[in-house]
């Protein structure tokens, strides 16, 4: 009902109609639990170097466990720029919204599914060329 599925957002563009208005969603699955354990770690990133939320005990294993998650986060920035470039080489960007938002709180005790800040807290930000000023930050519950 709402138009043919695409693996990526390369194919979409390659076979969308040229000037016409599109519309396309991109629903990532980073970075959400199971991890791959180690991945994080894996990828060069460090424990020391984990600022642990303070509703979360301070050990090893959670810094670990944070590493995970920051490398899906990573992971989704990197597939996010991508879509960016592309875009860019199709001589789209300026005439795109982008709007890139998250469902939920980071994935860990007392943030996701609750109504504290680690569970309503996400993301929000708005790419509209000549209409949306870079560089605001909203500090307000929206």
């Amino acid at each position: 009902p709402a138009g043919p599925q695409f693996k990526n957002f390369d194919a979409f563009m390659q076979q969308r109609p040229k000037g016409s208005p599109f519309c396309f969603w991109f629903g990532s699955n980073d970075p959400h639990r199971p991890y791959e354990l180690g991945t994080g770690a894996q990828s060069g990133l460090k424990p020391e170097g984990v600022q642990v939320p303070p509703f979360l005990p301070d050990t090893l294993e959670v810094r670990n466990d944070l590493l995970d998650y920051y490398f899906e986060v990573q992971r989704f920035d990197r597939d996010l720029g991508h879509i960016i470039e592309v875009l860019e080489r199709a001589g789209e960007l300026d005439n795109t919204i982008l709007i890139v938002t998250s469902d939920n709180g980071m994935p860990f005790p007392r943030a996701k599914a609750n109504v504290y800040d680690g569970g309503m807290r996400v993301p929000l930000a708005i790419r509209w060329r000549g209409v949306a000023r870079a560089g605001v930050v909203i500090d307000a519950f929206v």
